[in-house]
């Protein structure tokens, strides 16, 4: 594996969770979830933080999190605003490699529209929803070292990610 922590970014239901446990798996590497580290360490689902305590708590527990990383080599799967506050994008660049799973938002309705946890998406037009939240983000993703197309096998994905040089 490249040296230095790999972050993987991008939309909810890009993936990043599920290719990262699949990379620390097939690489013996460590993975870390952002999201599950800070429901952890607070005690409270992602939804309870919003809710109880807003989205600006939030994402200062994500840059608190962010802290804690260290520059050693492993897969870090982040929240899908992680990258959009507080500098994070710079910040992650210049730890380690930023790589960014895209997918249009139909395909992530398609992997999304039976998941209950996302309140976000309980509207008449949940794909609406995913198109403007994936304009406002754009920008900062594109940012990433490496841009891969993220509807692919979690197999091929490796091998992608694989002859970037990073595994």
């Amino acid at each position: 594996m490249k040296q230095g922590p790999v972050f993987l970014v991008g939309m909810m239901g890009a993936g990043k969770t599920s290719l990262g446990e699949y990379l620390g798996i097939q690489t013996g590497h460590p993975f870390l979830d952002t999201d599950a580290a800070i429901v952890a360490q607070s005690g409270k689902s992602i939804l309870q933080i919003f809710q109880t305590e807003g989205e600006s708590a939030f994402r200062a527990m994500e840059l608190a999190c962010f802290e804690t990383i260290s520059s050693e080599s492993q897969w870090i799967a982040t929240g899908g605003g992680f990258p959009c506050h507080h500098d994070l994008i710079d910040k992650m660049k210049s730890l380690g490699t930023v790589l960014y799973l895209k997918l249009e938002p139909e395909e992530l309705w398609n992997r999304l529209e039976k998941d209950d946890s996302r309140p976000l998406l309980k509207t008449e037009n949940p794909i609406e929803v995913l198109e403007t939240r994936l304009k406002e983000r754009a920008e900062i993703y594109e940012q990433a070292h490496f841009i891969i197309d993220g509807n692919q096998s979690l197999s091929d994905l490796f091998q992608e990610i694989e002859g970037l040089g990073l595994i």
